[in-house]
C-alpha cells in the first residue's frame, strides 16, 4: 500500500513541476495580433511585414518560428504582424491575398513587398535585406 501512495504522489507531484516548468518556459510572442479593426492602424507607420495565414495552413505553421525568430532579432527595424485569413476574409479580399502563407511588406502604409510560400530563414531575411539591415 505504501509503495502505490508513494507512485500516486510521485506521479502528481511530478505532473505539477511538468506544467509548471512548461508555463515557466513559455515566451511572449513579438508577433503582434491584426485583425480588420485594427488592421490599419498596425500597418501605419514603419515597417511593418503582415503574414496572412490560417490555422489549417500547414506551410503557415513551418513559417511561424522562423516569424518569431525576425520578430525578435530585428524588432528595432522591423514589426511581424499576422492576420487569420479565415477570420478576416475583407482584408484578405482587399489585398488580393489568394495564396498562403503570404506575408505583405507593408512601408508607412503602403505595400512595398510581397513574399508567397514557405521560405527558411536565410531565403527569407535575403528577400527582407534590401529593407532591413541582416
Amino acid at each position: 500500500m505504501k509503495k502505490l501512495v508513494f507512485i500516486f504522489a510521485s506521479i502528481f507531484i511530478f505532473g505539477i513541476f511538468t506544467v509548471s516548468e512548461l508555463t515557466a518556459q513559455e515566451k511572449k510572442s513579438d508577433i503582434k495580433v491584426l485583425n480588420e479593426s485594427n488592421f490599419n492602424a498596425g500597418i501605419k507607420s514603419g515597417l511593418v511585414l503582415v503574414d496572412f495565414y490560417a490555422d489549417w495552413c500547414r506551410p503557415c505553421k513551418m513559417m511561424h518560428p522562423i516569424l518569431e525568430e525576425v520578430a525578435t532579432e530585428y524588432k528595432s527595424q522591423i514589426t511581424i504582424a499576422q492576420i487569420n485569413t479565415d477570420h478576416n476574409k475583407n482584408i484578405s479580399a482587399k489585398y488580393k491575398v489568394t495564396g498562403i502563407p503570404c506575408m505583405i511588406l507593408f512601408e508607412n502604409g503602403k505595400e512595398v513587398k510581397r513574399i508567397v510560400g514557405y521560405h527558411d530563414k536565410i531565403q527569407f531575411l535575403a528577400k527582407l535585406s534590401d529593407k532591413i539591415k541582416i
